[in-house]
């Protein structure tokens, strides 16, 4: 099959560029059409825009393979039958889905589809858009839908950081516009290996994307309101649930964090709900998962007022190491980073804050120097963890340079602060007193 498949996958972020690199490297020439000229030629010199475990090297043997190529020209469509889609989508500041990067798309691809042609999207969509994206190529082409022109889609279920390995081993949801689309989706999607599960239709496989994120931050919300009882009550959440989840097999509840967020966690809650506003309207208050989402980003804003109530509200002029600029450990993804909302909100009351982060050290975020390593901590006031990158827990282990600070103050935001830690540091954080 791979001799006949001529693939172009939409977009080079973090979603679709492993997805390219996945399938060049069994063999299938791709075309990676990203608007982003700039890395259209870093791809082609075989440098990857971003780091994810394992794909320097693929990428690399990709493109010097001839298996895979970077372009801005919506015209190499005409040359491929398997197009994806993996374009970001956003919401709105008043939480409603913002699918406004996908009419433009649709209007570009669609002057170069031909007969055979698959276009399976991977985007994060609302309900029912696939079906509409789908009509919409079939009038804009003239190509008959689920006949002529195949649509379907498959959600993304990688995290960043686990891509490629993730890309070969989780279970592909696939859920066509009609019974001819499953099938030729379902052939692509076996291609990057695991298991291949047919749903009844593109809605389906839709909603399958948003019960992913959202079910997990419904978890992380319980945690997150779990940590703010179990300090207010002077107990320490990590315990509590620790010991809730020994040896329990109803209990399965995840260790509380300052936050939870990425590109997809934070915003299909709110596409889930979107699909049916009238039940909360209705019934009169949110759904589950958006109050967990509420819940989950609240924690930043706890951390914040019990930081400034050790100072007595008065931080000006104290300084403050954020220990974590990306969003969550060991990836370089700063997007949506509780870090540096903290980082922006303790700013604005005065405090003087530096970030010390070995993932992206040796940068500025929003004029805030970035230090790889714990020597930034000389004359800190206090260190505030936002993430558990590895460093950080191995620095935890064994702190050192703690006398160095001004005051010893620590601000544990990820649980990764043990009992063993010297006494004659201050030890708060989320869920603890």
């Amino acid at each position: 099959m791979s001799d006949e498949l001529r693939i172009c996958v939409i977009g080079a972020g973090r979603i679709g560029l492993p997805i390219s690199v996945s399938l060049a490297v069994k063999g299938i020439k791709v075309v990676s059409l990203e608007l982003d000229s700039s890395k259209c030629e870093e791809i082609n010199n075989s440098d990857a825009p971003f780091f994810e475990e394992g794909m320097d090297k693929a990428l690399f043997e990709a493109v010097n393979n001839g298996m895979l190529v970077a372009t801005d020209d919506y015209s190499i469509i005409a040359d491929c039958n398997v197009i994806i889609s993996a374009i970001g989508t956003e919401i709105s500041e008043d939480g409603e889905p913002d699918v406004s990067s996908v009419d433009p798309m649709v209007a570009a691809i669609s002057p170069y589809l031909k007969s055979g042609d698959l276009f399976l999207l991977k985007t994060t969509l609302p309900i029912g858009s696939t079906l509409q994206i789908g009509n919409k190529l079939s009038e804009a082409s003239n190509l008959a839908l689920d006949e002529e022109l195949f649509v379907a889609f498959s959600p993304e279920r990688i995290v960043e950081g686990r891509a490629m390995e993730e890309l070969r081993s989780l279970p592909k949801i696939v859920g066509g516009v009609g019974p001819k689309s499953s099938i030729r989706a379902c052939q692509i999607m076996k291609i990057f290996g695991g298991r291949v599960i047919e749903v009844s239709d593109s809605s389906t496989a839709e909603l399958c994307k948003l019960i992913d994120n959202s079910y997990r931050m419904t978890r992380f919300g319980f945690s997150a309101d779990v940590a703010a009882v179990s300090w207010r009550n002077g107990i320490n959440a990590y315990e509590a649930i620790n010991a809730a989840n020994q040896d329990y097999p109803r209990n399965d509840v995840p260790l509380p964090s300052i936050g939870v967020s990425g590109y997809c966690l934070t915003k299909d809650p709110y596409y889930l709900s979107a699909a049916s506003p009238e039940v909360w309207s209705s019934r009169g208050f949110e759904s589950t998962w958006i109050a967990a989402r509420k819940a989950g980003d609240w924690q930043v804003q706890e951390a914040k007022a019990r930081i400034l109530d050790f100072f007595e509200n008065d931080p000006k002029g104290k300084k403050a190491i954020i220990a974590g600029a990306t969003y969550k450990e060991e990836v370089d993804d700063i997007r949506m980073s509780h870090g540096i909302e903290l980082a922006r909100m303790l700013g604005d009351r005065g405090m003087e804050v530096e970030f010390w982060d070995p993932i992206v050290s040796g940068t500025e975020i929003g004029g805030i120097a970035v230090h790889c390593d714990s020597g930034c901590i000389r004359g800190a006031d206090i260190v505030i963890f936002t993430v558990p990158h590895s460093e950080f827990i191995k620095w935890a282990s064994k702190p050192h340079g703690l006398e160095l600070m001004n005051r010893q103050v620590i601000f544990d935001g990820w649980g990764i602060i043990g009992d063993d830690f010297p006494e004659t540091c201050k030890v708060m954080g989320t869920g603890k007193p």
